[in-house]
């Protein structure tokens, strides 16, 4: 089945409060990192980045800044403005992948539901 790689996200975002501290501090251009990596999460099979330095190279390149600006930010996303999670070797945003569990919950039952009218109609 080919994914859209379709997300769900407040069409209102920018107006929220650690949002605008981003924005604040980065500007427009920190709006745009933050959905970059947003998108970049979206599409591992996941919903996070591993926390290693090819990933930041791959941020890096997107963003065309350097990785210390792409540390530096997502330093800032963790722990200044508590937008995104970094542990286990992983970082990611509590939001997508709780949006995206719920979507792949809907899938899954879709799923089966086919399944079963299928398995009926034999």
């Amino acid at each position: 089945m080919k994914d859209s790689y379709y997300f769900q996200h407040d069409s209102n975002a920018r107006n929220d409060p650690k949002i605008k501290a981003l924005i604040k501090k980065y500007g427009m251009e920190g709006y745009g990192r933050f959905w970059v990596i947003i998108e970049m999460m979206r599409e591992s099979s996941n919903y996070k980045l591993d926390d290693r330095p090819y990933i930041w190279n791959a941020l890096a390149e997107y963003m065309h800044v350097s990785v210390e600006d792409v540390k530096g930010f997502l330093k800032d996303c963790v722990n200044e403005f508590d937008l995104l999670i970094q542990e286990d070797g992983f970082i990611y945003s509590q939001s997508l992948l709780t949006r995206m569990n719920k979507l792949d919950e809907i899938r899954a039952k879709r799923k089966y539901a086919a399944e079963c009218r299928w398995s009926e109609d034999e």
